[in-house]
C-alpha cells in the first residue's frame, strides 16, 4: 500500500519546502507539493495540517535486554518493550550491556535486538559490556564486526568508574584498535562507545591513547559526559579536537546546568553545537545512586521517553532551534555510526518518521513505512505486550 503525508511542515532535519510525502513500502518514494495518488493504486491519505513531520529518532544507547544487578538478582531490570520505543518517537535502537555481562550475554542482546526488528523497528548492537576483555560472540571483536551484521562498535565499556574493570591503557589501545580494523573490514563505524564514570581520571585515558598511538580521534563515542562539569569541560575540549560527544539525557537528579536542555542551550551559545553531538537515554538502564563512599542508596529504571522530552524542554524552554535539537537524535547520530539510510527525510531512505504536534508532542510514529502510534497510542505492539493486552 502506498501512504501519502500531506500539507506538513517537513524538517530534514532543517526546514524544508516540501509538504508532502509519499511512503511505498519501508521507503520514502517522492517529496514535493500537492501530491495526489495515482489512480490505479491501492492507499491512504494522510492530512497532517499544522503538524511538524521529522525524522525517525534514534537512539544508540539502550539497554534493551534489561540493565541493572547492582544491588544483586532482584535489581536486574527487564527487557524493553516495543511501544516503550515508539511511544517516545524512536525507531531505531543500538542495543548494549551494562554492569553485568555474567547474567546478561551479547547472544541475549542480538536476540533481542532481533526480536524488536521483527516487531517493526530498526535495531543494531554494540559489542561488549563494562568489562575489558570484551564479551564477544564471536572469538574476537574484530570477527563480530566483520562478520555479524547488527555488530556497529564496542561498548558499553567504563572507564574511570568504581565498577569498570580498570582496564589498563595498553588493553584500551588493542581494544580500539580491532574496533577500527574490524569497522573497516565489515564497513561500519566501528566506534569504542565509553561509559564515563565519576572518577579523576575522566577522559585521560583517551587522550593517552590518542597521544601515543595512530588511532584517530574519530574512533572513541564517550557517552555520559554531562555527568559531571569537570567531565562536561573535557568532554568539549574533546569535541574541539575533532572527537564525537554523547549527552544523556533523563538525569534529572542532576544541577540544571548539567541537564540535556542546559548544556544543548549552551553549546550553542557558544556555537559548538556541531555535528558530533549525540544525545542518548541510557534508557531501560538501572539508575543506581551511591553516596561518597560507593555504598548503593538508592536505585531506579531509566526511560527511553526522555530522549525527546529533553530535546523538546531545549526547544521550547531554551530557545533552541528545533532543526538543531533534532539532530542530536537523528542525522548526527546516523552520521557518527555511519547508518544508511538513516536520520534524514530524502527519497529513496527508510520512512522513519515522526510527526509532532503544535506542542511538539510525539503524536504520530512510521517505522519502515509502517503506522506504529497514531494519536498518541500504540497500533503496533510488541508480542507479549499484545498477549497481555488481549487478556485484560
Amino acid at each position: 500500500m502506498w501512504k501519502l503525508l500531506k500539507n506538513a511542515k517537513l524538517y530534514n532535519p532543517e526546514l524544508m519546502n516540501d509538504t508532502d510525502i509519499i511512503i511505498v513500502g519501508r521507503s520514502i518514494a517522492a517529496l514535493g507539493r500537492d501530491f495526489r495518488l495515482p489512480d490505479h493504486v491501492e492507499g491512504e491519505v494522510i492530512d497532517l495540517h499544522g503538524k511538524r513531520l521529522v525524522p525517525g529518532f534514534i537512539d544508540a544507547h539502550v539497554h534493551i535486554c534489561g540493565g541493572g544487578g547492582e544491588a544483586g538478582p532482584a535489581s536486574r531490570t527487564p527487557e524493553i518493550q516495543l511501544s516503550q520505543l515508539t511511544r517516545g518517537g524512536t525507531t531505531t535502537v543500538v542495543g548494549c550491556l551494562g554492569t553485568d555481562s555474567v547474567s546478561r550475554s551479547m547472544a541475549e542482546l542480538l536476540v533481542k535486538a532481533q526480536a524488536l526488528e521483527d516487531e517493526g523497528i530498526t535495531t543494531f548492537v554494540y559489542s561488549g559490556a563494562y568489562q575489558v576483555p570484551v564479551r564477544t560472540l564471536l572469538p574476537t571483536l574484530q570477527e563480530d564486526l566483520t562478520l555479524i551484521e547488527k555488530v556497529i562498535g564496542a561498548g558499553e565499556i567504563a572507564i574511570s568508574d568504581h565498577r569498570s574493570a580498570q582496564p589498563q591503557i595498553a588493553e584500551l589501545e588493542h581494544l580500539a584498535a580491532e574496533a577500527r580494523v574490524g569497522g573497516m573490514l565489515g564497513g561500519k563505524a566501528g566506534v569504542l562507545h565509553l561509559h564515563l564514570g565519576e572518577g579523576k581520571r575522566g577522559l585521560q585515558p583517551i587522550w593517552k591513547i590518542l597521544d601515543q598511538t595512530e588511532i584517530p580521534i574519530t574512533q572513541f563515542m564517550p557517552t555520559h559526559i554531562n555527568r559531571t562539569h569537570s567531565l562536561l569541560e573535557q568532554g568539549i575540549q574533546f569535541l574541539s579536537s575533532g572527537g564525537h560527544i554523547d549527552l544523556t539525557a533523563g538525569c534529572d537528579d542532576f544541577p540544571t546546568e548539567l541537564r540535556v536542555p542546559a548544556v544543548l542551550s549552551m553549546l550553542n551559545q557558544r556555537q559548538i553545537l556541531n555535528d558530533r553531538i549525540t544525545v542518548t537515554s541510557d534508557g531501560n538502564g538501572s539508575m543506581p545512586q551511591y553516596n561518597e563512599a560507593g555504598v548503593l542508596i538508592g536505585m531506579g529504571v531509566g526511560s527511553v521517553e526522555v530522549l525527546w522530552r529533553d530535546v523538546r524542554e531545549s526547544v521550547l524552554h531554551y530557545g533552541l532551534p528545533l532543526e538543531v535539537g533534532l539532530r542530536t537524535i537523528s542525522s548526527n547520530v546516523a552520521n557518527v555510526l555511519r547508518l544508511k539510510n538513516k536520520g534524514s527525510i530524502r527519497v529513496g531512505y527508510d520512512a522513519d518518521l515522526v510527526v509532532l504536534n503544535e506542542d511538539l508532542e510525539v503524536q504520530d510514529v512510521w517505522a519502515l513505512g509502517k503506522c506504529m502510534v497514531r494519536s498518541k497510542q500504540p497500533k503496533v505492539w510488541g508480542t507479549f505486550e499484545k498477549r497481555v493486552n488481549s487478556n485484560t
